[in-house]
């Protein structure tokens, strides 16, 4: 809802607009007589209730204060207040009862979009022309201006022309391309509709339909007033003021403010009431037009000027008044027409699809009269029907594929738990000193390491990278960890050879892994290894750091009758081992760049001169990797293991 200020602001705007273009209006038709010294032809009757409809309150304020000032061109006297008041009516009256008679489709906002609609706009118009129109005529007959009968008919009539066809040609264009700026009242909206605190309106509006039909039906043509017409006037202006000035809003319970939300409308048949309209006003007054140069031919030679003014305007705003009713007849009948074989199945469609979600997608469709009903209608139906049964298919499908991602999700998850439950414990020993690392580039890797106490001088470490990735490299390398387990009493080369040998026999998917087992002896000084095609380790011995390189052998589960080449060096002082796998050295930057042996053995001799323990050792290298890839996807499964003995 907008704020107070921009409303208060659109009103003084709106004001101002009124006021001047309503006693431009009147200003430059002044000189036109409406009657033989009683009044002029004043076409702003179709300004007047565009005015009210439009912009409210200060739209009816508008008119009337316009009015008041064309009114400054001749002798002021009361009459000209009567005009004030009668012109604040003839816009206001519209407006007031608009927002709150003959509610439709339970009291929601809505213009002229419909049968329906357009019913309730004529009714409001015509009943606020002659309303405020009888106001003036008899103020006019208690002043001694004019007879009632005599001022009432010929502006009633014109008014009612020009406020019911051209005023609605206006209103429904300027609404239909500024909608936004249209004055509504909001507070009447936000409530319930009750018609019981309504029903003083309507009675009013009868009493004063029946009060002006008798004031015209017992009007005196010789001058005399009689009691009837006296009290009939009252009647009309205490009536008339009072229905005006009743309070807008008198229903009860609040309703939430989305029922105010006002939409521009865009229907098929406001825009053919739209066109129609404009049809209507162009076509009564090219009819009107024609009927003023006849008439005043046939008047001036056989009556004269006198009898023309008096009569013109009464004979010919009677016949485009007629030609224009039947007009709205006709456009009437093809809006029945639209609604009962277009409109309303196309409203049955859209609530439907509206309500295809909540309704939990069911695709049950409202039936349809084919008989009563066009073939673009069927064709529509159809293909909705179609659309929606092929939607909730989808749906199905897709929920179907989700649960199915959910349960795969949720056997990967179970997987990797697997998989780090089948990693060993950090090591607790004084002897040695050991940290490792382990990111998989899924959520499942095909890395794997291991380390085993075999006394407590003896420690064996393990390291292995399979071919593949995800579940399937996972088991592959859980099979080999636990090879490695059942072997740990075996030399590092037997270890590997019956490893390989057993991997050989199960390996339906022709994988592969790479593996480094070596057996570190505190006791007797010696590190003993055997490598299948893996990495060089990188070594720290007394002093000295070097790539720990051996006779080359090849990876296991590829050929079942491999032997592997034990290797052996002797342990000196300042030991300490470094084994990753290839996730590390192969590390691709944003470029593809590879990190390299190179850089990841001048890293290693950076960390190792820190005199710092593994721990904060591996957290450095791993800390220069990511900042290495930062920005570049994870390629491959990144595992490393720093093992230092303990002097």
């Amino acid at each position: 809802m907008k704020t107070k200020a921009v409303i208060i602001k659109r009103q003084i705007i709106g004001f101002i607009i009124c006021t001047f273009i309503l006693a431009g209006l009147n200003i430059m038709t002044r000189t036109i007589p409406l009657l033989n010294d009683y009044g002029e032809f004043r076409v702003s009757g179709f300004f007047s209730v565009f005015a009210g409809m439009f912009f409210g309150p200060s739209g009816a304020l508008g008119c009337a204060v316009g009015n008041f000032l064309s009114d400054l061109y001749s002798d002021l006297n009361f009459a000209n207040v009567c005009g004030f008041l009668a012109n604040f009516l003839f816009a206001w009256l519209p407006y007031r009862l608009w927002h709150t008679l003959f509610p439709v489709e339970n009291h929601k906002l809505q213009y002229i979009t419909s049968n329906t609609t357009l019913l309730k706009y004529i009714f409001i118009i015509v009943f606020s022309t002659v309303a405020s129109m009888s106001l003036l005529s008899s103020s006019f007959d208690i002043l001694g201006i004019c007879k009632f009968n005599v001022f009432f008919t010929p502006v009633a009539l014109y008014d009612i022309y020009f406020a019911l066809f051209w005023g609605t040609t206006t209103f429904l264009i300027v609404y239909r391309l500024f909608p936004q700026y249209i004055h509504i009242p909001y507070k009447v909206y936000n409530y319930t509709y009750n018609h019981k605190r309504y029903l003083p309106d309507y009675i009013m509006c009868l009493v004063i339909i029946i009060a002006v039909i008798f004031r015209i039906l017992l009007s005196e043509p010789d001058g005399n007033r009689s009691l009837s017409e006296d009290v009939l006037d009252a009647v009309i202006i205490s009536f008339t003021i009072v229905l005006a000035f009743l309070p807008i809003r008198r229903s009860g319970k609040k309703e939430p403010n989305e029922q105010t939300a006002f939409k521009k409308s865009k229907g098929m048949q406001s825009q053919i009431i739209t066109v129609f309209f404009l049809f209507i006003t162009f076509s009564t007054s090219v009819f009107a037009l024609i009927l003023s140069f006849d008439t005043f031919n046939y008047i001036n030679k056989y009556v004269g000027v006198k009898y023309y003014l008096e009569t013109l305007l009464v004979n010919i705003f009677k016949q485009v008044n007629l030609c224009g009713l039947l007009f709205i007849l006709l456009l009437m009948i093809l809006l029945n027409w639209i609604e009962k074989r277009i409109t309303r199945y196309v409203i049955k469609i859209a609530d439907t699809a509206n309500n295809f979600v909540e309704n939990g997608l069911k695709t049950d469709f409202p039936e349809l009269n084919k008989d009563k009903i066009s073939d673009e209608i069927l064709t529509l139906a159809s293909s909705y029907k179609k659309m929606s049964s092929d939607i909730a298919g989808y749906i199905k499908k897709v929920e179907e594929h989700t649960k199915r991602e959910e349960n795969i999700r949720l056997t990967i998850d179970m997987a990797a738990k697997i998989q780090s439950g089948i990693l060993p414990k950090p090591l607790n020993d004084k002897r040695f000193s050991l940290s490792a690392y382990i990111k998989p580039a899924r959520i499942v890797g095909g890395d794997f390491y291991d380390y085993i106490k075999l006394d407590d001088d003896r420690l064996l470490l393990c390291i292995a990278d399979v071919s593949s990735k995800g579940i399937p490299a996972a088991m592959f390398m859980a099979l080999a960890g636990i090879l490695v387990k059942c072997n740990r009493n075996l030399s590092p080369e037997k270890i590997l050879y019956n490893v390989n040998k057993y991997l050989c026999e199960t390996n339906s998917e022709n994988m592969f892994v790479t593996m480094f087992v070596g057996i570190i002896d505190r006791k007797k000084r010696v590190f003993e290894f055997a490598n299948a095609g893996h990495n060089y380790p990188i070594i720290k011995n007394g002093g000295e750091i070097k790539w720990l390189k051996a006779q080359p052998d090849l990876m296991a589960g590829v050929f079942p009758e491999i032997t592997y080449h034990l290797n052996s060096i002797d342990i000196k002082s300042d030991f300490e081992v470094f084994v990753y796998t290839d996730g590390i050295n192969e590390a691709e930057d944003v470029n593809g760049s590879f990190f390299g042996n190179e850089r990841l053995e001048k890293l290693f001799k950076t960390v190792s001169m820190l005199n710092a323990d593994t721990d904060e050792q591996l957290k450095l290298i791993i800390k220069e990797i990511e900042s290495f890839t930062k920005g570049a996807k994870q390629s491959d499964d990144i595992t490393a293991m720093i093992i230092k003995i303990n002097e």
